[in-house]
């Protein structure tokens, strides 16, 4: 797909119904990179800085959005428990 073609996918599917997950903004870096190797780049998104110290990703699929779920609660307490 072309850059517009995927643009014009994802306005598509962000107009309507989406799966979204907040995520902390230090860790922005591992869940963009989890979504490169997990998804087709259209059919995920994110928001930078939605929330203090707070971003947004957005997905079309519910299972990437379940699967992305389960990886970033283990990040997040291995991130956290260190």
């Amino acid at each position: 797909m072309s850059p517009q073609e995927i643009d014009e996918y994802k306005r598509v599917w962000r107009m309507g119904s989406y799966f979204q997950h907040h995520t902390h903004s230090d860790l922005r870096n591992d869940c963009r990179e989890w979504c490169k190797e997990n998804c087709e780049t259209h059919q995920w998104d994110m928001k930078i800085f939605t929330d203090i110290y707070g971003d947004t990703v957005r997905f079309e699929l519910e299972s990437h959005f379940v699967e992305f779920n389960k990886w970033y609660k283990h990040l997040l307490f291995a991130w956290c428990v260190v």
